[in-house]
């Protein structure tokens, strides 16, 4: 399936936002639900890449400012969040490597 340049800009926004597929669809609206939760868990469709390409920008941007905090304001909390984010992110990474999951 085709999807428009806007839906996916808004695909990517949700995914930056860490929106489920059924907020999405409850947002959207799209002609063909079924299809599109196809499409949004199947790798390399339009609507997964903009999604994962939001998600990881989220991530990126959160990441980056904690990194800011914790090493130009030295804040405690800061850096002991990132360290949790950092060590969880290693374990979801091997997850995925091992399980595709």
């Amino acid at each position: 399936m085709t999807y428009s340049d806007n839906l996916l800009n808004k695909i990517s926004s949700f995914g930056i936002l860490g929106y489920s597929v059924e907020k999405i669809i409850d947002l959207t609206e799209p002609d063909d639900p079924d299809r599109f939760r196809i499409d949004f868990s199947t790798p390399g469709t339009e609507i997964n890449k903009a999604y994962r390409k939001g998600k990881t920008t989220g991530e990126y941007n959160l990441d980056k400012s904690l990194f800011d905090k914790a090493t130009k304001v030295h804040d405690t909390v800061s850096n002991t969040i990132l360290d949790n984010r950092m060590d969880k992110k290693r374990v979801n990474d091997k997850i995925f490597e091992n399980f595709n999951l």
